[in-house]
């Protein structure tokens, strides 16, 4: 744990460590090895977020729920507290609407907060066209990993401006840290200088690299920034998240 870390809760908002959902966790034995590192940097919560992806073999809602509660029993018996919640990170395509419609996406706990993605090279006219559909269709985006688009990092206020749209943005943890580059964690820190950073996620994707560790990331924050702002992107923003007033669908829903 952190030494200035006094949080009684720390949220990864995005983490693929379903086993064998997609390019994350490849089995339940490497799932328990990354809740293991999670609990150890101090996290307390993780939604799940597999990929989602047009065209490709995407696991059900009910494949992603039950694979969910399978991963928190085996925590469980293997002592580890950390809670599990389910999502999806979606890569934006023009059925959205429809998938979500027909009940093919998962939201961030059955809120309705959902996680984007597009491709790094995409323009921000799209973007900007594409969280304006999501916004207009009664869900919230949440930017994935904002720091990895070109048009982004060419120009931060774009992200200033989705945020007055009502989009939020989540950075990586090891973009907070350098790990990306030096070019990257200085575009970060200005996110965070601005206040425009809604979440840390760690995005891991396995127990060896890409981790689910956020140590370095909370130390970085807690010396550079408010105490305040850092407890509200590490853990009280995604309050809404773990407890949303608004949810939709039955129980098995996802």
């Amino acid at each position: 744990m952190v030494k200035e870390m006094d949080l009684e809760r720390i949220v990864d908002i995005h983490c693929h460590i379903l086993p064998a959902l997609d390019d994350g966790s490849r089995n339940l034995q490497e799932t328990v090895e990354m809740l293991r590192i999670a609990e150890r940097s101090g996290i307390t919560d993780i939604i799940a977020t597999p990929h989602y992806k047009a065209g490709r073999h995407n696991a059900s809602r009910g494949t992603l729920l039950k694979r969910l509660h399978e991963v928190q029993e085996e925590a469980g018996r293997q002592g580890i507290s950390v809670r599990l919640y389910a999502g999806n990170e979606v890569y934006y395509f023009s059925d959205f609407e429809q998938a979500m419609d027909a009940g093919q996406i998962c939201t961030m706990n059955r809120s309705r907060y959902v996680l984007i993605e597009f491709s790094p090279a995409e323009t921000f006219r799209t973007i900007h066209n594409a969280m304006d559909q999501v916004l207009g269709i009664g869900y919230y985006p949440i930017l994935a990993h904002a720091e990895r688009y070109g048009c982004m990092l060419e120009d931060w206020k774009n992200l200033d401006y989705l945020k007055t749209m009502g989009v939020e943005i989540q950075v990586n943890a090891s973009s907070v840290e350098g790990q990306t580059g030096h070019k990257v964690k200085k575009f970060v820190h200005r996110l965070l200088e601005n206040r425009l950073a809604d979440y840390i996620g760690t995005d891991a994707h396995g127990s060896v690299q890409r981790i689910p560790d956020i140590q370095k990331c909370c130390r970085q924050l807690f010396k550079k920034y408010d105490d305040t702002y850092v407890e509200k992107i590490l853990c009280g923003n995604a309050m809404k998240l773990l407890f949303p007033q608004e949810t939709w669908g039955n129980a098995d829903a996802g």
